[in-house]
C-alpha cells in the first residue's frame, strides 16, 4: 500500500483505443483512458462499475486500487499508425480522470497527448485536475497540428460541498484558474457542469453564481448533466447522504428509485433554468449549453453495466 493509501497496480493492455458504438452519440468514435479507477473518490461517480470486472469492490477499490496501463503509449502509436487508421477524434478521460496524481509518476496522459500530436490525430479531454496545465503546450500543439479541446469538469464553488463530495480533487477556484490560464493560451477549454446534484447542486442561485464564473475566467459551459444513479454507485451515495445530508436520504430513494433516473419533469425545470441563466448572462457569441443524450453520462460508451436494483436507505 502507497503512503496515500491507494495501491497502484501496472498492467498491460492488448488496445489502446476503444471503439464507441451508440447511436446515442453519433460524433464519438474512439475513447482512450490511461488509467483504470480513480484516486478522487468523488461520491457520484459514475465508472465504479468497471472495477467488478476484476472482481474489485466498486465501492471500497475503486478510489484505493488503481491501474496504470504501462505500455499504452507504445500500443497507441501501433494503433495510429495502422494504413486504415483515419484520424478520428480521440476522446481522452471518459472512464477515469488521466490527471489524477499518480500521472505525476506514469505521465502516460503527456504521452498520449505528444503521440496523437505527431500522428495529427485531434482529441478532447476532460479533467478535474490542475496538472492538465503542465502540458498546455502540447495541447496547444495538438490543437494547433489536428485539434483538441479541454473539458473542466466543476459542479459547484461551494469549497466545502465540492470537498465532501469530490475528496481528492483540486478546489473550485484552483480549477477555474485552469480554464482562465488555458483560455488565455487560446487552447478551446469548455466547463462541463457534471453531475448536477439535485438538493445539492441545482439551485438558481448555485448554478447563476457557477456559470458567471466561467464566463469571467474565459471559459464556456460545454454541457451539463443531471446525476444518475447506477447500481454499483447507489452504496457510496446513500453513505455520504446518512452522513452528510440526511434529510436528502429519502427524497433520493423515492425520486430515483430502482431506475436510478429523475423523472422528465424534474429534468424540464433544470433545462429550463440553465438555459434562462445562460440567456441573462452569457456572451451572445456563444451557443447555450446543452445537456447530455437521454441515456447516460460520457463513460458509459463501450462498456456494459450492472443494473442491480438494491436499496441502501
Amino acid at each position: 500500500m502507497n503512503s496515500d493509501h491507494v495501491r497502484y497496480i501496472d498492467i498491460d493492455v492488448q488496445s489502446a483505443l476503444n471503439r464507441v458504438q451508440s447511436s446515442r452519440y453519433p460524433d464519438m468514435r474512439w475513447s482512450l483512458n490511461p488509467y483504470r479507477g480513480c484516486r478522487h473518490g468523488c461520491v457520484y461517480c459514475y465508472a465504479r462499475y468497471t472495477h467488478t470486472f476484476f472482481e474489485l469492490n466498486p465501492d471500497r477499490e475503486f478510489s484505493t486500487v488503481v491501474f496504470a496501463k504501462r505500455n499504452l503509449p507504445s500500443v497507441l502509436r501501433r494503433e495510429l499508425r495502422r494504413s486504415s487508421w483515419r484520424r478520428e477524434k480521440v476522446h481522452i478521460g471518459t472512464a477515469t480522470d488521466p490527471y489524477q496524481p499518480v500521472e505525476g509518476r506514469y505521465r502516460l496522459t503527456e504521452s498520449v497527448l505528444r503521440i496523437l500530436r505527431d500522428q495529427l490525430t485531434p482529441a478532447t479531454l476532460i479533467t478535474k485536475n490542475t496538472m492538465a496545465l503542465r502540458d498546455a503546450d502540447l495541447m496547444r500543439s495538438l490543437h494547433r497540428s489536428a485539434g483538441f479541446s479541454l473539458s473542466i469538469s466543476l459542479i459547484t464553488l461551494d469549497a466545502k460541498l465540492a470537498r465532501s463530495l469530490e475528496p481528492d480533487v483540486p478546489s473550485p477556484t484552483q480549477r477555474l484558474r485552469v480554464v482562465q490560464a488555458m483560455s488565455r493560451l487560446r487552447i478551446p477549454v469548455s466547463v462541463a457542469i457534471a453531475p448536477i446534484m439535485p438538493g445539492l447542486t441545482d439551485s438558481e442561485r448555485q448554478l447563476k453564481d457557477l456559470i458567471m464564473a466561467i464566463y469571467d475566467h474565459g471559459g464556456v459551459v460545454g454541457f451539463y448533466e443531471i446525476f444518475r444513479l447506477y447500481a454499483d454507485t447507489r452504496k457510496a451515495l446513500f453513505t455520504y447522504l446518512q452522513r452528510e445530508h440526511p434529510r436528502l436520504c429519502s427524497w433520493y430513494q423515492r425520486v430515483y428509485g430502482t431506475q436510478g433516473e429523475v423523472n422528465k419533469a424534474y429534468k424540464r425545470t433544470i433545462q429550463a433554468r440553465i438555459e434562462r441563466i445562460h440567456q441573462t448572462i452569457a456572451p451572445k457569441r456563444h451557443r447555450s449549453p446543452h445537456p447530455t443524450p437521454q441515456g447516460g453520462q460520457l463513460s458509459l460508451f463501450s462498456e456494459g453495466m450492472s443494473h442491480s436494483k438494491n436499496s441502501m436507505c
